[in-house]
């Protein structure tokens, strides 16, 4: 018995996980799909879970997984919940049992397919007469995942032309305040910004980022990432890619 499992943050917003469990839907159904070559799935199942929040949390979906599991976190970057919670949750669950034996891939980005998803909702926004964009992250507090959020908005602006800044929704070390990011646009010369969120999925914290961009002036916002359909590849491309990968001791 072989599981791809994905695992997410979860959110007490219900639009979150609706969003989520469209992007399970869309990675099951290419597992299920049959390749050219004709050979079988290499997944049996697809499940997803939950860190909190959000139903079915992760105990209660591996409770049920016996096997090898591929674990994908769908989490943009590596902060306190694919540095630490995650790791640590399945080495309990993989301590306690010897039928289940799991793997876990590095995070969603950085990547080029995530760079294509977060450039074609840019690009949706300089359709609508954008000049500059403000990638928009909950913003983490380890630097290196702020300047993760740095070099998208650097890669993106270089793709489509056009001044393009990250900024945290969130206050802390090492993160461009929303005002900031703006002020960085408009001496760059933009004067009509639209806000891409480096969000896979709506929720109260992505709420508040909108309310701080309309409070500036900033109204259009594109929408969250989980249905590009390049996210779907990039879980099935953390998934087969084995260089690189951790078990859970």
């Amino acid at each position: 018995m072989s599981t791809l499992l994905l695992v997410a943050h979860g959110s007490r917003d219900p639009r979150s996980a609706r969003a989520l469990r469209g992007l399970a839907d869309a990675v099951r159904s290419r597992v299920a799909s049959v390749p050219s070559n004709g050979e079988p799935p290499l997944w049996d199942r697809v499940e997803l879970a939950f860190l909190e929040f959000s139903s079915p949390v992760l105990e209660d979906v591996t409770a049920d997984l016996r096997g090898e599991v591929v674990v994908v976190p769908l989490l943009l970057a590596e902060a306190f919940h694919a540095r630490f919670d995650l790791p640590g949750r399945l080495a309990a669950v993989q301590d306690a049992r010897s039928d289940v034996h799991f793997t876990t891939t590095p995070v969603l980005g950085p990547s080029p397919l995530l760079d294509a998803a977060v450039a074609r909702r840019g690009a949706e926004l300089l359709g609508r007469g954008r000049d500059g964009l403000v990638v928009l992250a909950t913003g983490s507090s380890r630097r290196r995942a702020n300047a993760e959020v740095d070099d998208v908005a650097t890669r993106v602006g270089h793709r489509l032309g056009v001044p393009v800044a990250a900024a945290a929704v969130t206050r802390g070390a090492g993160r461009r305040t929303l005002d900031e990011a703006l002020a960085r646009l408009r001496t760059a010369g933009a004067r009509s910004v639209g806000v891409v969120p480096w969000f896979l999925a709506p929720g109260r914290l992505l709420d508040a980022g909108c309310s701080q961009a309309a409070d500036a002036g900033v109204t259009d916002v594109a929408r969250p990432l989980a249905d590009d359909p390049s996210l779907a590849s990039l879980v099935l491309d953390r998934a087969h890619d084995t260089r690189g990968l951790t078990a859970a001791a």
